[in-house]
């Protein structure tokens, strides 16, 4: 049996598993005879064993038409860093609905370049929180009260009315009730739109974290007398570095799932010695490549994503 063969017999075979489908009932959708099918797993099928070759691996690139789309839920230091900063705001906000304290609002900065995975990672520890987590992004030029029916929607309530009324909508909403307002793309907040979320947390026992890129720090930073205050009420001021090469293996690890045991070790090291070169630490680029290049290595009928396929996926993206 060739080492093609064997692969897509891998293939298959978790697809089954994943599928809880019979063998039976795959080879009447590949349009085989089970028989045949069973000779072609067993290596003794003495037919065109490359017209059922063909026939499988057309069946299989049927069931993976979608993009595949990266899994960031690998342990990843972005991930860690950001889950480590977002539990410090869940204690002062667990603290505070316990003992109905309302005291100066808990702010977390996180910094960090474009594409690192920031995003994700808050997405993540948004669906695990058991409290009330508000994850709202900050479009450029986004207005104060634009912000304030932003959060007003994320609660499901009224936010009809002027700018104060919605505001004491939201405070009345969660107070005490172990709320964390999460806001992304935090460079595009103006610092008086950014107070604004403070006084809510002020009032209410309410937890801030804001995300945002080296221009959100350079601004919290500066010694610019809007600024002044609002770095002073920070309980963390996190800086993110980009995905290292031990990141990316592990995203990419993941991405693979089972797959990931068609490779040798030696190829698996190569694999992510490049994509590392080619991402350049950000978690963007690698999600358009990854998807990328498992759709050019299906497009080739192949099961392996292969360096050949990364260097295809490459000429097709704009990566700087």
């Amino acid at each position: 049996m060739e080492n093609r063969d064997r692969e897509i017999i891998s293939e298959l075979e978790r697809f089954a598993e994943d599928r809880k489908l019979s063998f039976s009932k795959i080879a009447k959708n590949v349009g085989i005879g089970s028989s045949t099918l069973s000779e072609y797993k067993k290596g003794t099928y003495v037919g065109d064993v490359e017209a059922i070759r063909e026939k499988i691996v057309d069946f299989l690139k049927r069931h993976q038409q979608k993009m595949r789309r990266i899994d960031f839920t690998a342990d990843t230091e972005v991930k860690n860093k950001i889950f480590y900063a977002a539990n410090i705001i869940k204690k002062y906000v667990a603290s505070n609905a316990v003992e109905q304290i309302v005291e100066s609002a808990k702010i977390a900065y996180i910094f960090g370049r474009a594409g690192i995975g920031k995003t994700h990672a808050l997405m993540e520890w948004v669906k695990q929180y058991k409290g009330r987590g508000v994850f709202i992004t900050a479009e450029n030029g986004i207005s104060a009260v634009g912000l304030i029916k932003k959060i007003a929607r994320e609660l499901k309530i009224d936010y009809t009315g002027s700018a104060d009324t919605v505001k004491e909508r939201i405070k009345d909403a969660i107070r005490f009730t172990e709320t964390i307002i999460i806001i992304d793309e935090g460079e595009h907040l103006k610092p008086a739109i950014i107070d604004i979320v403070r006084s809510i947390g002020d009032q209410t026992g309410a937890g801030i974290i804001i995300a945002g890129t080296e221009a959100l720090k350079s601004k919290i930073y500066s010694q610019r007398k809007e600024y002044e205050y609002l770095y002073s009420r920070a309980v963390v001021n996190m800086s993110l570095r980009d995905l290292k090469i031990d990141d990316i293996a592990k995203i990419v690890r993941n991405f693979l799932k089972n797959e990931v045991d068609l490779y040798t070790e030696t190829e698996l090291t190569k694999l992510f010695s490049l994509i590392n070169i080619t991402v350049k630490g950000s978690a963007r680029q690698l999600s358009n490549l990854l998807s990328l290049a498992s759709d050019i290595a299906n497009q080739n009928m192949s099961l392996k994503i292969t360096e050949d396929s990364i260097k295809a996926a490459i000429t097709m993206l704009v990566i700087s």
